[in-house]
Formats: C-alpha cells, structure tokens, sequence
C-alpha cells in the first residue's frame, strides 16, 4: 500500500475520533444545560407561591394608598370649607365691629388714622375677645365634626349699640349718662 494512502486513512479516523469526541461533548453539554434548566425551573415553581403571596400584599397596599388618597383629598375639600366658613365669620366681625364703630360718638370712624378692630388670626381662637368696662360675654369660634366653625357663645351687651354680635366698648350705664349730658 502506497504511503499516501496509509496517510489518508490515518487522518480520516483521527478526524472521526475528533468529530466522536466533539459530538459526546455536546451531548454532555446539553445534558448538564438540560438539567440546569430544570433546576432554574423548580426554583421558579417554589418561588411561584411566594408571588401570589406577593402580588395580594401589594394590591392590599394599592388599596390602602388608594384609600388614603381619597381621605386626604376629602380633608383638603373640607379645610378649604372651613377655611372659607371662617373667613366668612371673619368678614362678619369685621363688619359688626366696623357697624359699632360707625354708631359709636366717640369713635372717628372717617378719620385718617382710623383703624377697625379687627380679627387677629394669630391670636388663639379659644382666647376670649376682651371687652373693656362690660364684663360681657365673648365670641369664640369652635370647630364642628364637620371642619366648618360654629359660633358659640354672645357678642357685646344688649341695648348698647342696638346690635348683637358688636363688641361693645361701653356698658349700658355708661351710654346713658354720656347721652343725658
């Protein structure tokens, strides 16, 4: 046999055992990837439990949230009520202390320097309205279930100016003599 050929056969089985040896390392390499597959698949499966677990936690803090929302946006609807509620009273004492002041002789009400007592919102509203010389009775504002200010209490002393809700500057005796004079 000629040297070539003995040559030729020799390389054609070196190149079936390589191919052989190729072709089991492929089949062990799927294998081994086949079998990591099913594992990453069963860790899945026992995590799978824990995500339903998971999602009904988080819809139950969705719904909390939610919920939250709703209650902080009725709370803001009922401050702005009562924030208007209260400047509306506040308008109203402004007015009746103005209103007294304009019936008041004594007070220049058209002056230039001319200022209405008027309602401090810094001042506490439980705090009492002082009244000089009447000892009368304050207005104070409370706030009701419903955030809104609900009036309590009188404002001035009856007979004075005519008008309820004024503070009043002087007492009922105190007016006569200064009228009689």
């Amino acid at each position: 046999m000629p040297t070539w050929l003995i040559w030729v056969i020799v390389i054609i089985v070196v190149l079936i055992v390589i191919g052989a040896l190729v072709a089991m390392a492929n089949k062990r390499r799927t294998e081994q990837r086949r079998a990591r597959a099913d594992e990453l698949r069963q860790e899945a499966s026992t995590q799978a439990a824990g995500l339903s677990e998971s999602q009904r936690q988080t819809q139950e803090l969705q719904a909390k949230a939610d919920l939250a929302r709703a209650e902080a946006e009725k709370a803001e609807q009922q401050a702005a009520t009562a924030q208007q509620g209260h400047q509306v009273e506040q308008a109203k004492y402004e007015d009746k202390v103005r209103e007294a002041d304009r019936l008041d002789p004594e007070v220049d009400h058209r002056g230039r320097d001319y200022e209405a007592e008027v309602w401090d919102d810094q001042r506490s509203e439980s705090e009492p309205v002082a009244e000089p010389e009447t000892g009368g009775a304050h207005r104070a504002t409370e706030p009701t279930a419903e955030g809104t200010g609900a009036t309590t209490g009188t404002t001035g002393t009856t007979g004075t100016t005519g008008t309820t809700g004024a503070a009043a500057t002087e007492d009922t005796a105190t007016t006569r003599s200064r009228t009689t004079e």
